[in-house]
């Protein structure tokens, strides 16, 4: 396979790390490209904690709502959950578009390059046909997923800390 992309680094995932990674080496100058599979921003902007954050904040008002009438009076409070998924969708996630995020990390200088990413050879990534030979190196920022150890009773749970 031959290579047919060269650039100063190339950051696998973008993330909140990856992309803050991927900005920042662009704005010093760097030749970039970012390779993201799913939503620039990540498991956090548009799944975990952004839009948790967003959940709790509605919960903790309607819990300090329910302490009104010991203290100051009274109040009535309809709990409605539409309101939440309708600020999730608009304001947090943009109903999980990642165009913003995108558009930010080229005005940066960097470039997007979506798909599935693979190490081939030193510094070198494979994304489909197209690979990327990087002359400075490349930031693994891959994140994770979930998982569940799998625990024996005679070894504990490797890598895990864990023992049964």
């Amino acid at each position: 396979m031959s290579v047919s992309e060269q650039d100063d680094v190339v950051v696998l995932g973008l993330g909140p790390g990856g992309e803050y990674v991927a900005g920042a080496l662009a704005e010093a100058g760097l030749d970039v490209v970012g390779i993201e599979a799913e939503l620039v921003g990540g498991e956090c902007t548009y799944w975990g904690c952004v839009p948790s954050k967003l959940m709790i904040r509605a919960g903790n008002l309607l819990a300090e709502a329910g302490r009104v009438p010991f203290l100051a009076g009274e109040v009535k409070v309809t709990p409605d959950w539409s309101r939440v998924a309708g600020r999730i969708r608009g304001e947090a996630t943009d109903d999980w578009d990642d165009q913003v995020a995108a558009e930010r990390l080229a005005a940066k200088g960097g470039r997007l390059v979506r798909g599935r990413r693979r190490l081939t050879g030193p510094r070198q990534v494979t994304v489909g046909e197209r690979t990327f030979q990087a002359r400075q190196g490349v930031v693994l920022a891959t994140g994770t997923g979930p998982g569940s150890p799998r625990c024996r009773a005679s070894r504990g749970c490797r890598g895990s800390g864990v023992r049964r």
